[in-house]
């Protein structure tokens, strides 16, 4: 046994690297991180940094036709609206989408994956190969703050 006094001072030894680590076991065991708070932390950190608007899911809904299974949602903001759909096949992933403003610049974000494509005259878009998983929405148009929605699982 240690018989020093303590210090702040003293560099930390393999003693106190076995305390920590110990007390760290136990406050993961006795309160453990929530699931999805890192997602939730780089979501805020992102909407801060790009100062955008955050859409609001208004409606989902599942949808199935024959092998494909498909999910529909749609977002608001104050100053416009974003409808997805998912079309998850045995070969593919792909996302539909519609927005209010046309040549919108929509980023379809998820697990380390962002996908880009601009809506045409219509406002509608598609985007092949997005990785299954969690993913978000950034709705770019000249003139406006970005528009970003929660994270839906695709």
């Amino acid at each position: 046994m240690n018989t020093e006094p303590f210090s702040a001072d003293l560099p930390i030894d393999a003693g106190d690297q076995r305390l920590l680590h110990e007390l760290g076991s136990i406050h993961d065991l006795l309160d453990p991180m929530p699931s999805g708070l890192l997602e939730r932390i780089d979501f805020a950190i992102a909407v801060a940094e790009l100062e955008a608007d955050i859409a609001e899911l208004t409606m989902g809904e599942l949808i199935g036709a024959r092998s494909e299974q498909t999910d529909s949602v749609t977002f608001t903001s104050g100053s416009l609206s974003l409808m997805v759909t998912t079309v998850v096949s045995v070969h593919h992933v792909r996302v539909d989408g519609w927005v209010t403003s046309p040549a919108a610049v929509v980023d379809v974000v998820g697990e380390g994956v962002t996908r880009t494509v601009t809506a045409d005259g219509d406002g509608r878009f598609s985007v092949e190969g997005v990785p299954r998983g969690r993913a978000h929405f950034v709705v770019r148009r000249d003139g406006y703050r970005p528009v970003i929605t929660p994270a839906i699982e695709i």
